[in-house]
């Protein structure tokens, strides 16, 4: 009986510790001049230097090379991201600065934000506190989620197929089902959610399965992901 209740007192203190409220700072983004539209990648726990996340930022710059309106930056919020335990707490409080920094940027009105893995818990932070703060009326933000981890705490595997995306415009989401990373194999409720699992055979893939999603995304990039001109004007 001892032995169970240290076992649950343990596992009530982990939960605690999973969703405490974060402080975590934000590295700035520098929006230059001009921008219209900002293209943010956001890698997960452990991936600051992510090599398919790399090769995506390489992808956007190339596509975006003669439309200097739109500025592309790979996030680092590493070390912040690499605490597995934390990491929920704190890509909600860093989303949150970075939305409320860009309001500074008086030009910008599209967000373009990919997440991978863990990077998926800014994403709406970071959307919310943009729509809260931004002054131009016709704004648009476009989420791209890859693999993402929907795991609240460290037993509600059904948060993210719930809440991510929902503050977007547009957003879709590849999931790949069959590998170990936590809660990244759902429907989500608010995106539109390919299973790009068996693609990975027919492409011949031989990577980690949780990166695959990445991949495939980069793959399919094309002009058409960054619509030329500003969204629509808000309806009076």
């Amino acid at each position: 009986m001892a032995g169970a209740l240290a076992l649950v007192g343990l596992l009530g203190a982990l939960e605690a510790y999973t969703r405490w409220p974060s402080d975590a700072v934000a590295a700035p983004v520098t929006v230059a001049p001009g921008t219209r539209e900002l293209v943010l990648l956001v890698h997960g726990s452990f991936g600051r230097e992510e090599p398919g996340m790399r090769a995506l930022e390489q992808r956007f710059r190339e596509l975006v090379a003669q439309r200097p309106e739109v500025q592309v930056v790979r996030y680092n919020w590493s070390p912040a991201s690499d605490n597995i335990l934390r990491a929920g707490p704190r890509g909600v409080a860093i989303g949150a600065a970075l939305g409320a920094r860009l309001a500074d940027a008086p030009r910008l009105v599209r967000l373009n934000l990919v997440a991978h893995s863990a990077g998926a818990y800014l994403l709406d932070p970071l959307c919310e506190a943009w729509r809260a703060t931004v002054t131009p009326p016709a704004i648009q933000v476009r989420m791209t989620f890859l693999d993402p981890i929907g795991l609240r705490g460290l037993f509600e595997r059904g948060w993210g197929a719930r809440e991510l995306g929902r503050c977007a415009d547009v957003a879709v989401a590849y999931v790949n089902t069959d590998d170990v990373a936590p809660a990244t194999d759902r429907v989500l409720r608010h995106v539109r959610t390919v299973d790009v699992t068996a693609a990975r055979v027919a492409a011949g893939y031989r990577g980690d399965g949780h990166r695959w999603p990445i991949e495939y995304y980069r793959e399919r990039l094309s002009a058409g992901d960054l619509p030329d001109g500003d969204p629509p004007a808000a309806a009076p």
